[in-house]
Formats: C-alpha cells, sequence, structure tokens
C-alpha cells in the first residue's frame, strides 16, 4: 500500500514536468504504469489515465491562461472537431478487445516517434500557409480518437502536429496542447465513466479508478507548477530529444507486454 501510495506520487511528478513542458499529458506513461504496476485492465487504465489528465491540464491552463499564453482561437477550431471524436473514441475503448487495444496503443506511439524525430527544429510561425481550419480538424480529429482508445489525452499528437504546421509560434503550442486536452479528456469521460459492468469498488466512477488518479494529480501539483513557468525557455531541439526518449521507453515496454501476450 505505502509501495503504492510513493509510486504513484513518483510518476505524478514525472507526468507533471512532462505535461506542463512537453505537452504530452502524461497518459502515454499513466497508461503503462497502471496496467503493468497496479495490474488494471487496460480499458479501466486509460479511463485513470483520462481523469488524471483532465485534472492535470486543468491545473496547467489555469496558469497558462494567466500568464496569456493561449491562443484561444486554435484551441476552439481543434475542439469543434475532437469533441465528438473523442467520445467515439471513448466509447470504443469499452467494446474492443483488451489485446487490439494495446496494439493500437503501440502504433501510435510508433507514429509519434517518427513523427518526433523527424520534427525540424526550426521556429514555429504564426503565417503558415495551411489554414487554421486545415490543421484544426486534422489534429481535432485525430487527437480525439487517440484520446478516447488509448487514454494520452491525445497530447502526443497534437504538439507534433502544432509544431510541424508552423500556425502558431513554439511557446505557444504546449499551452494550446494542454487546454485541448483538458476538453478532449472530459469528452472522452463520458462514456467511460457511464459504463459500470466492471466497477467492483466504492472507489471507481463507471471505470474510473478515482483514487488513483488522484494520486497521481497529488504528485503533479508541484512539477506543474514548475513546468509551466519554465517551458517557453526550453529550446525545440532539446524537446525533441526528451519526447522521443520517453516515446521509446514506453514503446519497448508495452511492446514487451503485448507479444508475451500477459
Amino acid at each position: 500500500m505505502i509501495l503504492s501510495f510513493v509510486v504513484s506520487l513518483l510518476v505524478g511528478l514525472l507526468v507533471g514536468l512532462i505535461s506542463s513542458m512537453l505537452g504530452l499529458g502524461g497518459g502515454i506513461l499513466i497508461v503503462p504504469l497502471l496496467t503493468l504496476v497496479f495490474h488494471l485492465p487496460h480499458n479501466q487504465a486509460i479511463a485513470t489515465s483520462l481523469m488524471t489528465i483532465a485534472l492535470i491540464t486543468a491545473l496547467n491552463t489555469l496558469r497558462f491562461w494567466r500568464k496569456r499564453m493561449i491562443n484561444f482561437k486554435m484551441v476552439l477550431t481543434i475542439v469543434a472537431f475532437s469533441a465528438f471524436s473523442s467520445i467515439l473514441g471513448g466509447y470504443l475503448a469499452t467494446v474492443l478487445d483488451e489485446r487490439l487495444l494495446l496494439f493500437i496503443f503501440i502504433l501510435f506511439v510508433l507514429y509519434v516517434l517518427a513523427q518526433t524525430l523527424f520534427l525540424r527544429t526550426k521556429e514555429a510561425s504564426p503565417n503558415g500557409t495551411l489554414s487554421y481550419w486545415f490543421w484544426g480538424a486534422t489534429i481535432g480529429i485525430s487527437s480525439g480518437l487517440i484520446s478516447g482508445t488509448t487514454g494520452v489525452g491525445g497530447g502526443a499528437i497534437i504538439t507534433p502536429l502544432l509544431f510541424k504546421s508552423r500556425v502558431e509560434k513554439q511557446e505557444r503550442v504546449v499551452p494550446i496542447t494542454n487546454a485541448v486536452m483538458l476538453i478532449n479528456a472530459f469528452f472522452a469521460l463520458i462514456p467511460l465513466a457511464w459504463d459500470t459492468a466492471e466497477k467492483s469498488s466504492w472507489v471507481m466512477v463507471g471505470l474510473i479508478h478515482v483514487d488513483l488518479a488522484f494520486l497521481v494529480f497529488l504528485g503533479a501539483i508541484p512539477a506543474s507548477l514548475l513546468g509551466t513557468h519554465f517551458q517557453d525557455k526550453l529550446p525545440l531541439k532539446i524537446k525533441k530529444i526528451l519526447i522521443s526518449l520517453i516515446l521509446l521507453v514506453i514503446l519497448i515496454r508495452m511492446a514487451l507486454k503485448f507479444f508475451s501476450g500477459s
């Protein structure tokens, strides 16, 4: 019990940093943690991860908003397309086979890793050649589906695509990503909180383990406060390296789990 408490807080600390400084949301770490350490079924890990992401990104978004770093025009454009696809993704997580969901997660991490490795390190520009609507639709639909089916909040796809699109300045990418992840997670949680078929504890809301979600969030608070202050000072080249390393470690762990069949 004590070990689980300490592990949850430490993971929260790490998740708070990568969400506020890299825009990954943290689900890319939370889902494997919940499945490998706490032995939750993958769909319950997804639901609990999304609850944690909602709490962490709410804190990050509030701090970025106070610093006037969020372009709400881009946020609303992305959300206009991600709302429905988030709900659809959350529903798919309740009906698809657990092994298939794990396979989707692995493919997703592979894609994001490839996108990150080939990401150009030049500064983003607000005068991109493609419109806000094109990139808003592309990022919104894809991140919404990813958010619901993998439990990662969509941040790991929003951040690389926003950098790639060059429709936003670099310092605005992480704040925008956090705001979108907050809304994506909320919509994706609707069908997951409604599903009571596997409820086995009073601390569960549908498929969500509320106790674990709040433990991880508690550990994330100090790291989020620190990360939101320094994220715009971290060079894109360093962000690219850190994101790639994190994705590679997670990919190896989840691939081993998939091929072992455990």
